[in-house]
């Protein structure tokens, strides 16, 4: 119950106890009141008449007397009055039977009034002549106290009224602040750390309002500056220490982005050959300005769309994003020629080679590194610093046979669903498995398991995503209803689907008869919810209007800010698994994973890492309390 109505049932409670008390102490003073006046008018009324009398009552039969005694009992303010003589012999008696109307019989029976009676003697000369009693009619006092009630109660409903709408106007002032509070506290529980500009004018009120304006302010302040250290953690890890290139792991998210997004283009893989033999030959310290100084080669001149990387020592590796042949070998002589006057500052002519891949969307990433291999080692034999470009595309279908696959899987219905990323919460004396993920197998006409990544991208090509979502999410929530699973399953989805209103329409009817609508949790990578992170916060509301949670998988906070995660209504992270592999190897590591989890830890989002598999890295992220574990 609200406050408001709390405070409003209180206080008229309180009223209504109080207006009771004195409306009936004021009826009982009044019913008093009319009482002692009437005995008081009844006797002036007898010693009136009986003096009156007194001349007449020579003759008790003296017409007069009756008529005197009538014209006072017709003014109808007396039940009875009579006169008896000496004897006791009834001379006149009148009696007025009538009910007063206007009164109702339930105020008689609550209140009775008791009729009051005056009696006087009437003298004639020395000697009593008579006896007069006069007796009131109660109706005219019970009349004059329905009529003060009624006007009582008027008055008091009219203020009780009035204080009620005072009451909801000052409430309303009241309440509207503290509304503005919890509205403020929950967004602060989203993460959105706003302020009251305007306090309330309640002192104590007001007091509320800074405190929460001075907690949203310092936590706030807080994610701020954790952000920054967390980009600035995140940028050391992608870079290599001594080139400040970027490094392996780089390399596979960005070629692996690539690929999803069906970006064609080239890469390289470089090699300064014999480094041992130079570090030898010239010590350490030459290496490691050659290193230098062959890293600057490889970023100039600029150009956006190229991108170099050192892989492990002496390999390096560049990505051409959108190149033409033609400027891929122009960029590649000018490169020969800046090699080879570095190898000759350094009495080296043949200092390195370089192979070339082309790759596209139907490319498969496990097989990009061989090729590259393979590339490069073909150009070792073509001559000093020489390069070898592979225009084949890495990959064994070509579009129609990846269309005729896609489509059988959708046309058939035939996805091969499996469960496995099991997470598990190790907070407890045993582990307890808290989430799986659901995973599509998927073959080609001839029965050959296909890359699933290279599936769904081939999917996007041939615009077949959505269709293919819904196969796919169509047969995890059968088979989970099935197998009556308990624990959360993760559901990968693609960007087209989760922006189209007919897949959200789909989902709904399918899910509108599940009996526990959160073990479907539907996820996106970052890398694609960073693309249109307003159509992904979208979905993610829809999604728990559903009842089902989300989760954002392969983050790491270059793609999306850990200050951004408020504003995606997410309930899980999943890490990139580089970010949880050889902690001991890298003191920024463990450092950025306490800052996503006290980070998130504030944001009510759960964080998992999956592939966890060295016992060093599981005992490091379980000591920092990450909500599950995958190994």
């Amino acid at each position: 119950m609200s406050l408001s109505k709390q405070l409003l049932i209180l206080i008229t409670l309180i009223f209504l106890f109080i207006f009771s008390v004195n409306f009936f102490l004021s009826v009982g003073n009044i019913k008093s009141y009319l009482e002692v006046e009437s005995e008081i008018h009844v006797q002036d009324t007898a010693t009136s008449l009986g003096l009156s009398l007194s001349p007449h009552m020579v003759d008790v039969h003296d017409p007069i007397i009756r008529t005197m005694m009538n014209a006072i009992f017709d003014q109808g303010y007396y039940k009875k009055i009579s006169l008896v003589d000496v004897d006791g012999e009834e001379l006149v008696s009148l009696i007025n039977t009538e009910k007063l109307d206007g009164v109702p019989q339930w105020l008689i029976n609550i209140m009775p009034m008791q009729p009051a009676t005056a009696v006087t003697e009437i003298n004639s000369g020395w000697s009593i002549s008579g006896i007069l009693s006069v007796t009131t009619n109660p109706g005219y006092g019970y009349l004059k106290l329905y009529q003060q009630a009624k006007s009582s109660l008027k008055i008091s409903l009219i203020i009780f009224i009035g204080a009620i709408i005072l009451l909801l106007t000052t409430l309303r002032l009241t309440l509207k602040s503290l509304k503005n509070i919890e509205k403020q506290a929950h967004e602060i529980s989203l993460g959105n750390f706003t302020t009251l500009n305007k306090l309330p004018w309640t002192t104590e009120v007001k007091s509320v309002g800074q405190a929460m304006n001075s907690m949203s302010l310092k936590i706030g302040n807080m994610i701020a500056r954790l952000n920054t250290k967390v980009i600035s953690l995140t940028e050391n890890l992608k870079r290599d220490p001594l080139t400040q290139l970027l490094n392996q792991a780089a390399f596979d998210v960005k070629l692996k982005q690539l690929l999803a997004s069906g970006e064609p283009g080239y890469a390289a893989f470089i090699k300064i050959d014999d480094l041992a033999h130079i570090s030898k030959d010239k010590g350490h310290q030459i290496v490691d300005e050659l290193l230098v100084s062959f890293a600057k080669i490889l970023v100039e001149p600029e150009q956006g769309n190229v991108t170099s990387y050192r892989l492990y020592g002496s390999e390096f590796a560049l990505i051409f994003a959108d190149f033409s042949n033609d400027t891929l070998i122009e960029f590649l002589e000018s490169l020969k020629q800046r090699i080879t006057q570095l190898g000759l500052d350094y009495d080296l002519n043949d200092l390195v080679h370089v192979g070339i891949i082309k790759f596209e969307r139907s490319s498969d990433f496990e097989h990009l590194a061989p090729a590259m291999i393979e590339a490069y080692e073909e150009a070792r034999k073509i001559g000093n610093n020489a390069y070898c470009i592979k225009e084949d595309s890495i990959g064994s279908m070509n579009e129609e046979d990846w269309r005729l696959a896609i489509q059988n899987v959708i046309d058939n219905d035939k996805p091969e669903i499996t469960f496995t990323s099991e997470a598990y919460s190790h907070t407890g004396a045993e582990p307890v498995r808290i989430m799986e993920e659901a995973f599509a197998n998927v073959h080609n006409n001839a029965g050959i398991d296909l890359s699933i990544a290279t599936f769904f991208s081939m999917a996007q090509e041939f615009g077949l995503e959505i269709n293919l979502d819904k196969c796919i999410v169509g047969n995890i929530v059968s088979t989970v209803e099935q197998s009556s699973r308990i624990v959360p399953i993760t559901i990968n989805l693609s960007l087209p689907s989760i922006a189209s209103t007919t897949f959200r329409t789909w989902l709904k009817s399918k899910l509108v008869n599940v009996d526990d609508p959160s073990l479907f949790v539907f996820s996106l990578s970052a890398y694609t919810a960073e693309k249109d992170l307003a159509v992904f916060a979208d979905f993610n509301l829809f999604a728990k209007s559903l009842g089902a949670q989300v989760l954002l998988k392969r983050y790491t906070s270059d793609l999306i800010p850990v200050d951004l995660l408020k504003e995606l209504n997410i309930d899980f992270i999943r890490l990139a698994r580089d970010l949880t592999t050889d902690i001991a190897a890298n003191p920024n590591k463990e450092n950025l994973l306490e800052i996503i989890h006290e980070v998130t830890s504030l944001l009510d989002i759960r964080v998992i890492a999956e592939g966890v598999s060295h016992n060093n890295d599981f005992e490091r992220v379980k000591q920092i309390g990450i909500y599950g574990i995958g190994r």
